[in-house]
């Protein structure tokens, strides 16, 4: 008797150890029955996924300090990387004054009569951009653009010059002004439409384009 008894204690024990080792297995798999993770790979999932988050927001953080990065002047040091609007520039026989581009809009006329007469359209310097700003507002106006003109080789007494400003609406009151021994000279306008002042010159200069309430007159 007492040896069924030891013999059946033994079976339960031997049951028992495998119960509980079959048990810790299952716990340290990467799935349960039911297809879920076990707590152990749960966290290590979600480990994993922290880093590869925290490797995305640093490489989004690189991309935007990149994009950030603004070389001024051809890499020179100091300057603003916003030009200012009342500094016109220059480029291919046309200027940019704030946006508001600048050129010869259509043949000129000369004395009376058509020609092949081009004119050299450059930014004039910054003093006098600064009067000119000054000139826009004694008349209570606005300075549209700001402008050099020339035509080496070719003069003329009187010359209709149509001028192409990017902006100007038809009908709008256009003044234009021409720097003249250190005087604003008002000059003739013959015509403003959508994006076209037209002008008669008697000389080359510094012509400012004043954006006024009504046509004004002013010599300074």
């Amino acid at each position: 008797m007492k040896r069924i008894l030891a013999l059946a204690l033994t079976s339960v024990m031997i049951i028992s150890s495998s119960v509980t080792a079959f048990a810790t297995e299952t716990a340290d798999t990467t799935t349960t029955e039911e297809g879920s993770l076990s707590p152990t790979a749960e966290i290590e999932r979600l480990q994993e996924e922290l880093a590869r988050k925290d490797k995305q927001i640093d490489e989004l953080i690189q991309a935007v300090k990149a994009k950030q990065t603004v070389v001024i002047n051809g890499g020179g040091g100091g300057g603003s990387s916003t030009p200012r609007a009342s500094q016109p520039s220059s480029g291919g026989n046309y200027v940019n004054f704030g946006g508001t581009v600048t050129y010869q809009g259509g043949k000129i006329e000369i004395n009376g009569g058509r020609s092949n007469i081009t004119f050299t359209i450059k930014a004039p310097a910054g003093g006098t951009v600064t009067s000119a700003n000054t000139l826009a507002g004694k008349v209570g106006g606005s300075l549209v653009s700001c402008i050099e003109t020339s035509s080496p080789g070719a003069g003329f007494s009187t010359a209709k010059v149509n001028f192409f400003l990017s902006g100007v609406q038809a009908g709008e009151n256009i003044a234009v002004y021409q720097a003249q021994n250190g005087t604003w000279v008002q000059l003739p306008v013959v015509e403003v439409r959508k994006d076209h002042v037209v002008v008669n010159m008697t000389r080359h200069g510094t012509l400012a384009f004043v954006r006024v309430p009504a046509m004004a007159t002013v010599v300074q």
